[in-house]
């Protein structure tokens, strides 16, 4: 029921509900090592918490039947054996779990042991029966990660065979993406325009947006557009994305009417030759159906709108050249 499936697919969307979990919930985490072991043995190390960080998480050990811990909940009801350990010095406190059957204990820290979280588990064979981690996915799930996390350092460990070891880190984050996607067509970066990005903070969301108009694949191609909220992607955009078109929108036309031309900016055409990157961040998300695909909250598409509308055509005002493009793109036939 939560995983969608016991195959390496749902062992993948396990480990993404724990390490999103801690993400979203413990901001100063730095780094993640996760270790695949043979038998369905994961290790997990998560380090870079502060100590207010770690006595939520010692805190959060006496509700692991309630939703406040879903993330330990979850990984108890699907393993044979588990054992967390939070060292928060001078005290080591762990929960440790057989068959579901799980107690609690303390003891003190040795002197070399660092604030840290250690997770190990082992996943029932009954659950997931001949399903073992599938590496390379697993890999890519980690990078997205690293991509929505700026400057958080993801280590990836296969030590059931010959050994194979991945880091993913970076420090522009979202940026990186981006540039990735574009260093594959730089025939066209000369001619790229309207290159811009935004990060800003409204009503308790964080978001950042990038975007630029720039010649991949044909001269008139679909929009390339990836959008996030917190660490998932949601596929079928929805309103943070429909608040980067409302804005864009509004720019274009707000510049039209000051240089005395009437321009036609529909969503069609604002999204030609058009790459878009966009993330959000906060609580609480709301979404168009169960499959988070779609964000459907008004009141972001709103905020998103005033704010890329307002930037946009400032820079529109400052930047000839940009202001040219878009005069030439969108007058009206």
């Amino acid at each position: 029921m939560f995983l969608g499936t016991t195959n390496s697919y749902g062992i993948r969307r396990l480990l993404k509900i724990v390490l999103t979990e801690y993400l979203e919930s413990v901001t100063g985490i730095n780094t993640i090592e996760v270790t695949f072991n043979p038998d369905n043995h994961i290790s997990i190390v998560i380090s870079g918490l502060s100590e207010d960080e770690l006595s939520h998480e010692i805190a959060l050990l006496h509700h692991v039947t309630s939703p406040k811990n879903y993330k330990i909940g979850i990984l108890i009801g699907v393993s044979n054996a588990f054992l967390l350990r939070i060292v928060a010095n001078p005290d080591r406190h762990v929960l440790a779990a057989q068959s579901g059957i799980y107690e609690l204990s303390n003891a003190a820290s040795s002197p070399e042991e660092t604030n840290i979280i250690k997770l190990d588990f082992q996943l029932d064979e009954a659950i997931f029966k001949d399903s073992h981690v599938s590496y390379i996915p697993m890999n890519i799930m980690f990078q997205q990660l690293a991509y929505l996390n700026a400057g958080l350092k993801i280590i990836s460990v296969d030590n059931r065979g010959e050994l194979q070891r991945n880091v993913f880190y970076f420090k522009k984050g979202l940026k990186e993406l981006f540039n990735n996607v574009l260093e594959k067509h730089d025939y066209g970066k000369k001619d790229s325009w309207l290159a811009m990005e935004l990060k800003t903070a409204i009503n308790g969301y964080i978001y950042h947006i990038i975007f630029r108009y720039h010649h991949i694949y044909t001269n008139y191609p679909e929009p390339y557009i990836r959008a996030f909220a917190n660490n998932d992607s949601t596929k079928s955009g929805g309103s943070l994305v429909d608040g980067v078109f409302k804005g864009l929108q509004d720019a274009i036309k707000a510049i039209g009417k000051k240089e005395g031309v009437e321009l036609k900016a529909s969503r069609k055409k604002i999204g030609r030759q058009l790459v878009l990157m966009a993330s959000v961040k906060g609580e609480p998300l709301e979404y168009g159906d169960s499959t988070k695909e779609r964000l459907d909250m008004p009141a972001v598409k709103s905020d998103v709108r005033k704010y890329v509308g307002k930037v946009v055509y400032k820079h529109l005002v400052a930047h000839a050249g940009d202001r040219k493009r878009v005069l030439e793109r969108f007058k009206k036939d």
